[in-house]
């Protein structure tokens, strides 16, 4: 009988030698990050004005920085949402392998 914690390292073994073997051959690679991903346009505030600088100065750096965060923020959000869907798709596909291997590793357990 093979110990379950042993399951895992022959598995990756056995998917090792397959690989080698070119048996993946056929299966698509996974998909590489686009080269070309969203960037926020957002424009960012100069420097904050010097001690010298009139109130009116600091005032309008101050509205500028706000202007970007609340930008920035907003583009997160999008993001986040847009991603949303792959990152509940990735943990399904987890819980599915976890759910398996606990399959798996019961029925090598059972008597037989």
């Amino acid at each position: 009988m093979i110990a379950p914690r042993r399951l895992s390292l022959i598995a990756t073994s056995a998917l090792a030698a397959i690989a080698s073997a070119g048996v993946f051959a056929q299966a698509p690679a996974p998909a590489a990050a686009p080269a070309d991903l969203p960037k926020p346009k957002c424009e960012a505030p100069g420097d904050y004005p010097s001690k010298l600088s009139s109130e009116n100065q600091r005032r309008m750096w101050g509205k500028s920085r706000d202007n970007y965060l609340e930008c920035m923020k907003k583009f997160i959000s999008e993001q986040q949402a847009a991603a949303e869907p792959h990152i509940k798709a990735g943990n399904a596909a987890i819980a599915d392998y976890n759910a398996a291997i606990k399959r798996f590793n019961e029925q090598m357990e059972a008597p037989q």
